[in-house]
């Protein structure tokens, strides 16, 4: 009697200690921790956002998209007729640009040289009547050369002048065809949206 209540004892303390496979998994097991949330976070959008804001930012003048074939077939008054020609105009003036800021910065160059060159003419002049040696022939030859370069200074100067004023008509011309363009699309055009038009028109 002693003996089977020792075996019972035993037995229902063994039957407490193994694990209750029959009575499913328990509460959490298999999913996230407490408090972690599952999915796509609200803070992470789907999709380009800058996509949808280029396209808000250039309204109709989102036709800037256009193929090269369609451009050069548009109406003149068309949307796309419109960017066709704010395209040739900018690259028409923006060559003029590029070949005019060359030739400032080359007739500053020159002009430089030339005033170096009068300033050295004149120094030499100035010692030579302060010589108190010097024949009249020396001076005179000085004063003809002096003469000389500051006709060749006055000449650069003239072309530099020419070079800048053909170089500011070209920047009008290319904001003229912006204005332009933002009349014809009825937006007006910040420098970000110029340059996502200029960079889908390949310009």
């Amino acid at each position: 009697m002693r003996t089977g209540a020792i075996l019972l004892t035993i037995g229902i303390a063994t039957l407490a200690g193994v694990p209750a496979f029959g009575r499913g998994m328990p509460a959490g097991a298999g999913g996230p921790p407490p408090g972690v949330a599952v999915g796509r976070p609200s803070s992470v959008t789907v999709g380009p956002p800058s996509a949808a804001a280029g396209g808000s930012m250039l309204g109709n003048l989102n036709a800037a998209h256009a193929s090269p074939n369609a451009l050069q077939h548009a109406s003149p008054n068309s949307i796309v007729g419109k960017i066709a020609i704010y395209k040739s105009t900018t690259q028409t003036a923006q060559a003029s640009v590029n070949t005019f800021t060359t030739a400032v910065n080359a007739d500053q160059t020159t002009v430089a040289s030339d005033q170096t060159t009068v300033n050295a003419d004149q120094a030499a002049l100035t010692a030579l009547q302060n010589s108190g040696t010097a024949t009249p022939g020396q001076i005179t030859a000085a004063q003809n050369q002096l003469a000389a370069d500051q006709s060749q200074l006055t000449a650069a100067q003239a072309q530099l002048a020419s070079d800048q004023t053909q170089l500011a008509a070209a920047q009008a011309q290319i904001t003229a065809a912006q204005t332009a363009l933002a009349s014809a699309g009825n937006k007006s055009l910040t420098s970000q949206a110029i340059d996502e038009i200029n960079n889908l028109l390949g310009l």
